[in-house]
């Protein structure tokens, strides 16, 4: 089902070819399309290693060639598996983006059911995020809007507000994002963010948080959009653990609910009927911002 007006067509047909024209070597492997709650991507899992990825729209198509300079690098710096990147597809006149060839990690999303014991994922997560930010800037990409100020987004904010199911305060949440706004802005020098950090980008095995994928919006700017973590997967009993291990200032954690309100206000009602999965994340996100 699409999820964006003008997304491209991809289907079984076209990725086979894509595989067997590009990167022949892999072409008599299995292909099998992915149900993912993913926004960005439609994945083909191939063989039994390795995975292609397929940016649904031309406003993610910088993602595969971000990831394939950058992941190699933050490989080794962060304490949690990420993907590795085997190979860059090349645009064509079917398939008018690159795309992706990456390594298979084995786990399932880290919704909270996932996991056993959330107070440890919390600690791990914060550990990957003091990690990446560690990472050195240099040279390193512009980030997307997640990286930059919580205003830039206000007109969108109000905009989706006003297609929010009525069956929700309004005037609360209105109130909440205008507070996150008040929050003084970043001042400190530019840091490498992930930007997307919620159970859809997390993969657990055994109970535990082990791998965090899709980093096509990475980049450096004001990390504080990957505190969205501690609404979007965490509670009232992780959620301090996970503050606790990042240790931001109190105007960084502000503008991190900002964000993190942000994605569910424009989540909710863009994905209801297209993506019930994503939807249903975003509104657990919101409950738990409210009664923080």
């Amino acid at each position: 089902m699409a999820l964006h007006d003008g997304e491209f067509r991809i289907d079984d047909e076209l990725v086979a070819g894509l595989v067997a024209g590009q990167m022949p070597e892999w072409s008599h492997l299995s292909l099998r399309r992915l149900d993912t709650a993913g926004t960005v991507n439609v994945a083909y899992r191939l063989g039994g290693d390795m995975l292609v990825r397929l940016p649904r729209h031309v406003d993610f198509q910088d993602g595969p060639r971000r990831e394939s300079r950058w992941l190699p690098e933050i490989a080794p710096a962060v304490p949690l598996e990420i993907p590795e990147y085997l190979a860059l597809g090349a645009p064509t006149d079917e398939y008018p983006s690159p795309w992706s060839v990456l390594g298979w990690i084995d786990g399932e999303n880290a919704v909270p059911s996932a996991l056993s014991d959330t107070t440890g994922a919390a600690r791990r997560l914060g550990e990957f995020v003091l990690a990446l930010r560690g990472v050195s800037t240099d040279d390193a990409p512009d980030g997307n809007s997640r990286g930059r100020g919580l205003a830039s987004k206000n007109s969108a904010f109000r905009h989706y507000l006003t297609q929010f199911p009525h069956d929700k305060d309004r005037t609360e949440i209105l109130h909440i994002w205008e507070g996150c706004l008040a929050a003084p802005e970043w001042g400190g020098p530019p840091t490498w963010y992930h930007g997307d950090l919620h159970s859809g980008n997390l993969l657990a095995r055994d109970g535990d948080v082990v791998a965090v994928i899709d980093f096509e919006g990475c980049g450096v700017g004001d990390p504080s959009s990957d505190l969205i973590a501690a609404w979007w997967m965490f509670d009232a009993d992780s959620r301090p653990i996970f503050r606790d291990t990042i240790q931001p200032d109190e105007a960084q954690w502000i503008r991190g609910m900002g964000w993190a309100l942000y994605m569910t206000v424009a989540a909710i009602p863009y994905y209801t009927d297209s993506n019930p999965e994503f939807a249903a994340m975003a509104r657990r996100a919101l409950d738990q911002i409210r009664a923080s």
